[in-house]
């Protein structure tokens, strides 16, 4: 399997590449010089720019396509973030477990602890949710649940090429951690242990997935 972080540079930099080239032919046919629209308005040169490069549809297809990409891209961001956040969680969690003699029930450092433990889960659920609605069906967030890929159209029409899912919220279907409250047990922050070491390795995995997927879908349009 290529490794999320290669695959991800090798596609993303692809993608500048193209959107260079896209940038070089809209400047050899568009100026910065007032434009008047079909109706007799006057537009300024940038927004003239804006206007040509939307129609075109070569250019519109390159504008969708980039729009997608940059979904993946804000996706990865994402599951770094929580990857990280899991990260954390499982060392502190080690930590806690590592204490001798243990924090006993009720204790102020236990309570800390398991406060600390509940507020990286938050973060997690909250990571879910970036504000790109092609980064949230990545993730797992649709208004009808969770998809197994999502299917990239383009222009109106099927690529060909789909994007695989996964749910990356903090509980049941998704990462899979258990809710730990400052009431918690022992046996409860062990099975947030296996848990976490669990949810990590399968983060590696669906990176590795996503900068696949992304390699492909930049492969098929060149």
């Amino acid at each position: 399997m290529i490794t999320s972080k290669v695959a991800a540079n090798q596609a993303f930099l692809q993608t500048s590449r193209m959107a260079k080239s896209d940038d070089a032919s809209r400047q050899n046919t568009t100026s910065e010089e007032t434009i008047k629209t079909p109706g007799g308005d006057e537009i300024d040169g940038i927004k003239a720019e804006i206007s040509t490069f939307s129609a075109h549809p070569h250019q519109q297809f390159n504008a969708e396509f980039n729009a997608v990409v940059k979904s993946i891209r804000i996706a990865d961001q994402a599951m770094g973030e929580i990857e990280t956040n899991v990260e954390q969680m499982e060392s502190e969690v080690e930590m806690f477990m590592k204490q001798y003699p243990p924090f006993p029930p009720g204790s102020e450092d236990r309570i800390k602890y398991l406060s600390r433990f509940a507020m990286l889960r938050k973060q997690i659920d909250q990571l879910t949710f970036p504000p790109d609605a092609g980064a949230q069906t990545i993730m797992g967030q649709t208004p009808k649940g969770s998809k197994v890929a999502w299917d990239i159209e383009i222009g109106g029409a099927q690529t060909g090429q789909s994007i695989r899912t996964h749910p990356m919220h903090a509980g049941a279907g998704g990462l899979g951690l258990p809710e730990i409250t400052p009431l918690a047990n022992d046996d409860q922050i062990q099975g947030l242990k296996e848990a976490l070491g669990s949810a990590r390795q399968n983060i590696k995995k669906y990176r590795a997935e996503l900068a696949e997927d992304a390699f492909k879908l930049i492969q098929s349009v060149e």
